[in-house]
This record gives structure tokens, C-alpha cells and sequence, in this order.
């Protein structure tokens, strides 16, 4: 099926370096790099169409997080108290971070399992089919940003679902310029393009958006991290839940701490996207000052430097990465007890359940012959359908565009 609707993208002649999705035909995301910031997006990725009727459903995607992620609301600045042993043991097992009760928390454990790594690569291999179906420029650039973050989340899911148990995550996150197993390896094509996580923030997002509300929809997988939401992003509503997540960290001891009233602390997460903040202390000031509430916005506004430098690299797991029940995480009544899980009870006390109903539900739609279906709405796919008609046609007469051949608006063949 996918084969067919692939003619969409090829050209009469030869344009197999931009958009084939063949195994045999990917080529690197370091192709045609410029000096110009835009140039270092791919040319598949490059350009968009405000006014397309075009919108992708992530039903899937909503079922996946609505059943792994524990929504534990607004984080705040209350410190954990101190980790404390379960009854009758001396050993104290898990995160003993101060902030080990901050953001929301994902059943890795359950994620880990061979039945449900399946159903992540599934979900993560229709996501990459999506340019199959239409050139992602002909998607609106929120659309677009949408799609990205999603495909971005569920392969990060996959990723540290498939490194567990790990406790700390640390190593998966070099800061000294070293490749990362997680973050650098080059898992997915998205059109004939081999693309890493990295790839996806640096080479596509930063430049593509530039827009600092992008870093809240990148979950890392650990405590430290923007949240990972309960549901998919969306186009129509993309901004506003960035916004939502970014308040949530900013406003979060996790996100922002004050030092002294010279140097304001900020989350690590903040340094690895530099690229958002060119003049890095006055324009992360300016972002905070969007967010921050109560006397840290006083903080912010007298401090004259920034220092990314908090982090919290445990496994943000419900579990924190322990095979048994007992650890400082689940232990903790705060932990089980203030959680609001998607559609009322998932999570039993034991912070169990949930996912025998995830795999119940996908079973059927997860089948490769459902993929179109999954991602379009009828009436969008009835449009894709008239248009591919529309362009068979003008072929047939050799009056079909560049456009329409899968070169994004503005680019050069």
C-alpha cells in the first residue's frame, strides 16, 4: 500500500536523493548543510503550507501515554523529605534526590516487556510513514512541529524502555562531546532520511522553529526532564501545551532554583539547547520572565548570569529502575497518592495496570494495513486521494510542478 502511495513524491525523472524511503536509498541528515541556519534542515523537512486542510490523529500514540504516564501535576518547589527504608529493612533503594518526586512518572517497567517494545515500534514505525502518505511541507508548520515532538517522545520511550533497568540515565547524556547509545544513533527514516533524536532537536527543530517552547516537548526520559504528557501533542494545539509544560517546569525546582541574587540556577537542559538563547543570560531571562511566578520572578529580574546546572539523571520511572515494590520512590504515599491518571483509575495502588488494556487496544489498530486510516481522518484522506488523482493526470500531460515532485517551496533541485 505504502509503495503505491509513494508514486505521490517520485518525480517522472530521478529524485531519489530527496525523498525515497527505501532501505537502499537513506542518506544522512548531514547532507546539503550550509552556512545558512535553514540549510542544515534536510530538504525533505524544509518549508510548509499554512492554509493545508491536511492534519494527523495520534490515537495510538493518546492510548500509549494514557495508560504508561502518571500524571502527578504541577511539580512545585517542595522539597522531598528524607528517603526512608521499607518496613523491616535498613537498605534504602532507589532515588534519594531531593527532587525524586518531581514530573510525572512512566511505566518503564511495564514498557520493557518484549509484547510492549513491539507496540512502541509499531507506533514509532507509522510515524515514520507519515511522509509516505504527503510531503511533510505540504503539512501547516505547527502540523509539522506536532508530528516531530511525537515522533521524538515515543522513540525516546522505546529507547530507555529498551536500556531498562538502568537507575541513572547519566551516562546515556555525555557532556563531553562523546556520542550518546540513545540520543545519537541513527534508528529511524523518516523519507528516505536517517535521523537520530539529536538530529531531530539540532538539525530539525531548533533551526526549523526557533522558537525556545520547543525544548518543553523533548521528554529525556529522566526526573530532570520536561514532562511527558498524558496525551499526544496536536496541531491545532501544540502551542498551548508547550506553553502548559513550560510553565509547569519553569515554575519547578527541577526547572529553576535561586543561588544568590547574582546567579539564578536553571536546569542543565537549558545549556544543551543553547542554540534557542543566542545571547544565552539575557534571552533566557526574558523566556523565564514569560513563566516564572511569585518572588522568583524578582530573582530573575536582579540576577546577571545563569547557570544551567541542576539536574536530576534517575530514571523518571515509577519504579525509579527497581525490579522489586519497594524503593525511596514508591514508597512514598506522596508519589502513589497524588497522582491523576488519564481516564480515572488506570493505576491501581500498587502502581500497576493499565497496560494489558493499552495492548488490547492497539492489537487491532496497529496492523500495517490500518496505518492510513490511523494517521488521516477520512476527509483528509479522501483529499490526498483527489489530489494524487489530480497529479497522475497532469502527468500523463507533463505538467506536473517541482512542487509537487516532493521538493519543499523555495528549494533548488
Amino acid at each position: 500500500m505504502f509503495k503505491i502511495l509513494a508514486i505521490y513524491l517520485i518525480s517522472i525523472g530521478s529524485i531519489s536523493s530527496i525523498a525515497l524511503s527505501s532501505d537502499a536509498n537513506i542518506y544522512d541528515v548531514n547532507t546539503d548543510i550550509g552556512a545558512n541556519s535553514d540549510n542544515v534542515i534536510p530538504v525533505p523537512f524544509r518549508g510548509d503550507d499554512p492554509d493545508s486542510p491536511v492534519y494527523l490523529m495520534y490515537s495510538d500514540i493518546d492510548i500509549i501515554l494514557g495508560q504508561v504516564v502518571l500524571d502527578l501535576g504541577p511539580s512545585g518547589r517542595t522539597k522531598s523529605g528524607k528517603a526512608t527504608a521499607s518496613p523491616g529493612s535498613r537498605i534504602v533503594m532507589g532515588n534519594r534526590s531531593k527532587l525524586r518526586l518531581q514530573g510525572n512518572r512512566i511505566d518503564f517497567k511495564a514498557l520493557s516487556q518484549p509484547e510492549n517494545l513491539k507496540i512502541l515500534r509499531k507506533a514509532r514505525n507509522s510515524l515514520e510513514m507519515v511522509p509516505n502518505e504527503v510531503p511533510l511541507y505540504e503539512l501547516s508548520k505547527n502540523e509539522q512541529l506536532a508530528y516531530w515532538l511525537n515522533l521524538y517522545n515515543i522513540t525516546m520511550l522505546e529507547r530507555v524502555a529498551a536500556v531498562y533497568p538502568a537507575r541513572s540515565l547519566r551516562k546515556y547524556f555525555p557532556s563531553d562531546g562523546s556520542k550518546s547509545e540513545i540520543l545519537d544513533e541513527k534508528i529511524l527514516n523518516v523519507a528516505g532520511v536517517a535521523l537520530s533524536l539529536n538530529d531531530i532537536q539540532h538539525r530539525i527543530l531548533i533551526p526549523k522553529f526557533k522558537n525556545p517552547l520547543i525544548m518543553y516537548g523533548l521528554f529525556q526520559g529522566v526526573v530532570g526532564s520536561p514532562n511527558l504528557r498524558i496525551e499526544a501533542y496536536k496541531g491545532d494545539r501544540v502551542i498551548g501545551q508547550l506553553k502548559n509544560n513550560a510553565s509547569e517546569f519553569i515554575n519547578s525546582s527541577r526547572g529553576t532554583k535561586s543561588r544568590d541574587d547574582r546567579v539564578f540556577r536553571v536546569s542543565y537542559f537549558y545549556g544543551v539547547n543553547r542554540e534557542l538563547f543566542p545571547n544565552f543570560d539575557t534571552d533566557l531571562k526574558y523566556h523565564l520572565l514569560g513563566y516564572i511566578k511569585g518572588d522568583y520572578e524578582r530573582k530573575v529580574r536582579i540576577s546577571s548570569r545563569m547557570k544551567p546546572d541542576i539536574s536530576a539523571w534517575y530514571i523518571s520511572d515509577l519504579h525509579e529502575g527497581n525490579s522489586s515494590r519497594g524503593n525511596a520512590n514508591t514508597n512514598n504515599a506522596a508519589l502513589l497518592g497524588a497522582f491523576r491518571a488519564s481516564g480515572g483509575g488506570i493505576f491501581s495502588a500498587d502502581g500497576t495496570g493499565g497496560v494489558a488494556d493499552m495492548q488490547t487496544q492497539l492489537t487491532a489498530q496497529l496492523q500495517e494495513a490500518t496505518l492510513t486510516g490511523l494517521r488521516f481522518p477520512p476527509h483528509v484522506m479522501e483529499y490526498l486521494r483527489k489530489k494524487r488523482l489530480e497529479m497522475k493526470a497532469r502527468q500523463r500531460e507533463g505538467e506536473v510542478s517541482v512542487d509537487e515532485l516532493g521538493i519543499a517551496k523555495g528549494e533548488k533541485q
